[in-house]
């Protein structure tokens, strides 16, 4: 690698995001669950010391979404599926609190912007089967949820669970019809929390996550 190409990956400073990477490969499944994670050869990639990679490790490690095992190394963890129900079931509950707050909270003119998102663009983007631009757009509304819910310590505890659910999501929203159901219930999500009701904000959200735990409940096989 030349050091051009070195600078402009680990910025300016060769601060590279080591675990931020590692976080996005696991929720995107470029590392599976089982993958082996080698403190050599990531140190190599990144060009950083083996400690860089063993404080990254210990982040991930804390946020449950690898285990370090003697004599094997560290290995993206494996959920059953009991515990991803009751991970679901808890970020249910979390999460419709944050729809509730964010309604009462967010200032006029907040959610315009995800509501013509939400609109045509993504509904085009499904009929492609552009699925990471849809993705995108949740994640988005997720964040902004959290932003206006200004809720610190539920923001921590959804961040926790949303590492470890969000490596399903992106599997549940992929099967056939869930993206154009999510979609719809998005949409009226949006229109609730513009109109500042956290009533309706509440139960859309417990719409979308009971929906889809419900799936993950029938495609366990495929999906975890």
């Amino acid at each position: 690698m030349t050091d051009n190409k070195k600078q402009s990956r680990n910025g300016q400073n060769g601060g590279v995001d080591v675990f931020g990477i590692l976080r996005e490969r696991i929720a995107s499944h470029a590392l599976p669950p089982g993958s082996r994670l080698r403190e050599q050869d990531l140190a190599s990639e990144f060009g950083v010391s083996r400690a860089r990679i063993r404080e990254a490790f210990g982040a991930l490690e804390q946020r449950g979404l690898i285990e370090r095992i003697p004599n094997r190394g560290a290995l993206v963890v494996r959920f059953d599926p009991m515990q991803m129900y009751d991970l679901y079931d808890v970020r249910g509950v979390l999460q419709a609190y944050v729809a509730r707050l964010a309604a009462e909270r967010a200032p006029d003119g907040a959610w315009d912007e995800l509501i013509e998102l939400f609109g045509d663009p993504l509904e085009r983007a499904l009929k492609k089967g552009d699925f990471d631009s849809y993705l995108t757009g949740l994640e988005t509304l997720h964040r902004r949820m959290i932003e206006h819910a200004n809720n610190a310590i539920l923001s921590d505890m959804l961040d926790l669970i949303y590492d470890k659910t969000r490596v399903v999501s992106r599997r549940v929203i992929i099967l056939p019809g869930r993206a154009e159901v999510a979609l719809k219930v998005h949409r009226e999500l949006l229109q609730a929390l513009a109109r500042k009701d956290p009533d309706r904000s509440e139960k859309k959200i417990t719409e979308i996550l009971s929906g889809a735990r419900a799936l993950l409940e029938k495609y366990q096989n495929y999906v975890i």
